[in-house]
């Protein structure tokens, strides 16, 4: 089978490759054999997969020698074991995720977490654990990474609702929805973020030395805005963001370190939207009033 599970690892000298073929070879012939036992063959597609489900169990992408261990089949089991704790995890978080929804409602946000609600029922961690058996319509801020799969992406994405659920709840929460409004009439049925314009707002107001609960930019604060950033280079106002950003987490008392890096990742993101609406002559769409 000429498949991407069995791509040559740079990690691994050209023995030691062949020795780790050999056994994923192996593993895979014991899956295959579980997965279908009355089939002396599978579809290329599925064989692919299993191979897929085999490295994640094993964290073989991360550390290819893993593979060249003396008891793989303990190894495989133990993975198995642990990607079992991470669906408890997921099962937590989900929890967590649902208790604090935001006082705004949006379908997206809604549908998705319902559909998570059964993932740990439908997840199949024997065969195919780098699937992710639900539908994910929400858009966090920062998207979690293409390089994970299965339950980690689910964990992933999960802890990053949570964060961003967190901060939505630090605020006067009927404005906080005059936010979203502002920006997204029609919040309530399109797919979008609902962290996100909140976030900006106070980003923009820390930047002012303004109290972030104020959440409102009015057109005097946002002129402030127009004027410290139109003439700065882009290094400069990627400094100033970032400092924008810490100056909101000491004003919120944030301290969770994720919270922190979370907020810088969202400060860095706005630039290119800066330099964009400043071509225009105004930022009256990124900083909102209320």
């Amino acid at each position: 089978m000429n498949s991407e599970g069995m791509r040559r690892s740079p990690a691994l000298t050209v023995e030691q490759d062949l020795l780790a073929q050999e056994a994923l070879w192996r593993l895979l012939r014991r899956q295959a054999g579980l997965y279908a036992p009355e089939s002396s063959s599978l579809p290329a597609e599925t064989a692919a997969a299993l191979v897929e489900s085999i490295r994640l169990t094993l964290g073989a992408d991360r550390d290819p020698k893993v593979l060249l261990s003396a008891d793989l089949n303990q190894r495989f089991r133990l993975g198995q074991h642990r990607l079992f704790r991470k669906i408890e995890l997921s099962k937590q978080l989900w929890r967590t995720a649902c208790l604090t929804l935001p006082e705004m409602e949006n379908r997206s946000l809604t549908d998705t977490l319902r559909s998570i609600g059964g993932f740990g029922k439908r997840y199949n961690v024997r065969f195919f654990a780098q699937e992710i058996p639900c539908d994910i319509d929400y858009q966090l801020s920062q998207p979690v990474p293409e390089t994970l799969s299965g339950v980690d992406y689910l964990n992933e994405w999960l802890r990053r609702l949570c964060l961003e659920q967190e901060f939505l709840r630090r605020f006067d929460q009927p404005a906080a929805r005059a936010v979203v409004a502002r920006s997204c009439p029609d919040y309530r049925r399109l797919l979008i973020n609902l962290f996100e314009p909140v976030a900006v707002n106070t980003l923009g107001l820390a930047l002012l030395g303004e109290d972030p609960q104020l959440l409102s930019v009015s057109p005097p604060l946002r002129r402030k805005l127009e004027m410290r950033f139109a003439p700065l280079t882009e290094a400069e106002c990627n400094a100033a963001l970032s400092v924008g950003a810490d100056a909101l987490c000491a004003g919120l008392g944030i301290q969770n370190q994720q919270t922190v890096r979370y907020l810088n990742g969202l400060a860095s993101g706005l630039r290119p939207r800066l330099r964009a609406a400043l071509t225009g002559g105004t930022l009256e769409h990124i900083f909102l009033e209320i």
